[in-house]
């Protein structure tokens, strides 16, 4: 009997949930769905950004759209590569703040708000937590998936055999890591850390009426400051495995 493997992650930013999350897909062979992931195949499917929006917005049917982008994911490359994990722990932020900085004459903080703006005007579009909600759906529904944020841990905890796990680490680990990391001063890695919490727990209060950070949403719970990335990639195909096995049993 063939079993399929969905994992949900949950990951705090410079938690280093990002690559570890890649490596278990690459361990697993499963098919990598995050954020990044969605963007680019809305892109794909012909709908960039901007365009997606303002048809959500205009209350375009959302079954269209959600067809064109489940077609244009068949076309992702499963997995992205290890490296590319850096812009997935959200350091790439620190690119988009740079350019709104010098474009628009912003400060720093200004430029973080900006984004941070953006984004939620997206997610306020009556349509927007439908589309993700289906996309993560049919992924799961598809079977072999890894997940990556946008609620997946709520949105598939009735899903049987699917294995949420939460990656953190504490605030002094995951600032030393981001000002190695990115360049940046203590102060600029603080203020990242705690605008990215801020944002993710607004998101899963607002769409889904939960705290990210409550233990029982998730089966794992790993702390980077004890646990390397590749002890933690053990654990957790360990535990999929594991969960696989007494899935099959009748």
């Amino acid at each position: 009997m063939q079993v399929s493997t969905v994992i949900t992650v949950s990951r705090q930013l410079g938690s280093q949930g990002s690559y570890i999350a890649v490596a278990v897909a690459q361990e697993l062979q499963l098919r990598y769905l995050d954020r990044e992931v969605l963007q680019r195949t809305a892109e794909l499917a012909g709908y960039p950004d901007a365009e997606m929006i303002a048809r959500l917005e205009e209350k375009e049917r959302v079954p269209g759209l959600l067809g064109s982008i489940l077609a244009a994911l068949e076309t992702m490359p499963p997995v992205p590569a290890i490296p590319s994990a850096t812009l997935r722990e959200g350091y790439a932020y620190d690119d988009l703040v740079a350019m709104l900085m010098r474009r628009e004459s912003l400060t720093r903080e200004e430029a973080w708000e900006r984004l941070a703006a953006e984004q939620r005007r997206a997610e306020l579009s009556a349509d927007y937590p439908e589309l993700v909600r289906r996309v993560i759906l049919e992924s799961a529904q598809a079977g072999d998936a890894i997940i990556v944020g946008r609620g997946g841990q709520v949105l598939l905890r009735e899903m049987p055999g699917v294995l949420h796990v939460q990656v953190i680490a504490s605030e002094a680990v995951r600032v030393h890591r981001l000002m190695h990391r990115m360049g940046i001063d203590e102060k600029e890695a603080e203020q990242q850390i705690r605008q990215s919490d801020k944002e993710r727990a607004r998101y899963l209060k607002h769409f889904h009426g939960v705290n990210w950070r409550d233990p029982g949403l998730y089966d794992l719970v790993l702390n980077t400051d004890k646990i390397p990335v590749d002890l933690a990639v053990r654990i957790i195909c360990d535990a999929a495995r594991g969960l696989g096995n007494l899935t099959k049993l009748p």
